[in-house]
């Protein structure tokens, strides 16, 4: 069942007593006015390319695969996991709004209105180290990939060690510099252009060496015991609902989010199916993961890499928005707390900080970008599909009635949700 629209409740029956798209002027949060007042709102296209850069990622690259372990039928699981994250996307923004007159500040705060103190905690903590383990392989990946392109060449040095504290250094100057998400926009632009780069060199070649074969490799329609894990690794190619709430509150027209994000989430299922769909056409079921271990080497697939490597720099600082925006607000790191100068100090040292603590873990902790998607599988499943889903009908159950096919829609979400934590997981702790 396909979310309904912008303009009715998120599930059907009884309107809730709230407004469905409400601004947030109100809040709990005395230093939120402030903020109002002296930084500038986005716009909802600035929040499109948001939730492009931060959604459509390294993921993009295995989903050929993907469609290899479970058959064609992978390239209608895609348009599902974009309908599932953009529904609970939308779930997770109304429950900020709960609560008459009032908006919960983030993810964390929902969870503890539904599940209490200690669930909050604990989503947090699978939160924030979630984010930042991501923001860590990105970082590995980007001076994995540097030296590998410079690997030919004379112009620089090949040291993998020194391109990640190269990457690290440059996310942290980003992050140090820029407040709030609304300050990296043109990150997210050029972020969401590399992407979009990449999948027209992936579907260009991918077309051009199908009218070169002389016969179209094998494929097949399903394959019911791979489905499953092609579901999962299909999933995890929409997470991002962590950096939501931030998100919606940089919009300076908040009534405007779930028409926004329900474009973005389309535009992403689309280009998802573009490269899905035409690596596992061409290359049936002798396509490798990622997508570019298929392609013929040469220029297309250095350029490809060089976008993906750019990408994965342009997102760590976006991604990190969502922890340290939270975590300084608990801390009162502030322009209700401080001097102008004296916040900029505070932030300057908290956010160098937890940007050293994650460099040197990329650096020097054996077997890292192995044991956080560990923690990324239980993370993901549980927060961008089972979470929201709960929470929601916790904090809506006395203001309006569920039918019966919402019950059914949700628990097959929780379930979509339970069987990527299962498999994730497994897949992660095998690769040990």
């Amino acid at each position: 069942m396909p979310p309904s629209s912008p303009t009715q409740p998120l599930l059907g029956g009884t309107r809730p007593t709230y407004s469905a798209t409400p601004e947030p002027t109100l809040s709990t949060d005395p230093s939120d006015s402030v903020a109002a007042a002296t930084h500038k709102k986005g716009t909802s296209i600035e929040t499109f390319f948001h939730i492009v850069c931060i959604t459509a990622g390294t993921g993009i690259l295995q989903l050929p695969y993907a469609l290899k372990e479970g058959g064609w039928i992978g390239a209608l699981y895609i348009v599902l996991a974009g309908m599932i994250s953009s529904y609970t996307g939308n779930m997770l923004i109304r429950c900020l709004y709960c609560k008459q007159g009032t908006r919960l500040q983030s993810y964390s705060d929902v969870v503890e209105a539904a599940l209490g103190r200690r669930g909050k905690q604990i989503v947090r903590a699978l939160k924030d180290f979630n984010l930042l383990g991501v923001v860590g392989i990105y970082i590995v990946l980007a001076g994995v990939n540097i030296s590998a392109l410079l690997a030919n060449s004379t112009a620089g040095v090949q040291n993998v060690q020194l391109w990640i504290a190269a990457a690290a250094m440059l996310v942290w100057l980003v992050v140090v510099l820029a407040r709030e998400i609304h300050d990296v926009f043109i990150l997210s632009v050029f972020g969401t252009l590399t992407t979009v780069v990449t999948v027209v060199i992936i579907v260009w070649v991918g077309i051009c060496d199908a009218a070169r074969q002389k016969e179209m490799p094998p494929t097949k329609l399903v394959d019911a015991k791979m489905l499953p894990i092609s579901l999962a690794s299909i999933c995890f190619s929409f997470g991002g609902n962590l950096n939501w709430p931030d998100l919606e509150a940089s919009m300076e027209s908040p009534k405007l989010w779930s028409r926004t994000l329900s474009v973005a989430t389309a535009f992403i299922a689309f280009i998802y199916l573009c490269v899905a769909v035409i690596g596992y056409g061409t290359y049936g079921d002798h396509v490798m993961s990622p997508i570019l271990l298929s392609l013929p080497q040469g220029l297309s697939v250095v350029t490809a890499n060089v976008m993906i490597t750019a990408h994965v720099l342009l997102a760590c600082p976006i991604l990190l928005t969502a922890v340290f925006i939270e975590a300084e607000r608990d801390l009162g790191i502030g322009a209700a707390h401080h001097s102008p100068y004296a916040e900029r100090i505070y932030r300057a040292l908290f956010r160098t900080v937890m940007m050293a603590a994650v460099a040197l873990c990329a650096l020097f902790v054996s077997d890292f970008a192995k044991f956080v998607p560990i923690l990324g599988a239980v993370a993901a499943s549980m927060v961008v599909f089972v979470i929201p889903v709960v929470c929601y009908i916790i904090l809506y159950r006395e203001q309006r009635t569920f039918t019966l096919w919402e019950y059914a829609w949700c628990a097959l979400i929780v379930c979509v949700g339970l069987m990527c934590l299962v498999i994730g997981t497994s897949e992660a702790i095998g690769n040990l």
